[in-house]
């Protein structure tokens, strides 16, 4: 049995500086997941609209846990 969560993180900026901040803190969280017993099953890319101004790259995480 198994228990499942699924998250938002930020993994991508087109600004250099701001994509190595997202990348780490995002690389940090699921450490931090890890660490409570959750594993990674997969990442999707959330498709943004054309019209929205926001460089920022987001990816939905699916993680599960032994219950």
């Amino acid at each position: 049995m198994y228990t499942y969560k699924e998250l938002t993180l930020v993994t991508d900026n087109s600004s250099w500086w701001k994509r190595i901040k997202y990348r780490k803190e995002s690389a940090n969280f699921l450490y931090k997941q890890r660490r409570l017993g959750w594993r990674f099953i997969r990442k999707e890319l959330i498709e943004k609209d054309s019209s929205c101004k926001d460089t920022r790259t987001f990816y939905k995480y699916f993680l599960r846990k032994k219950a």
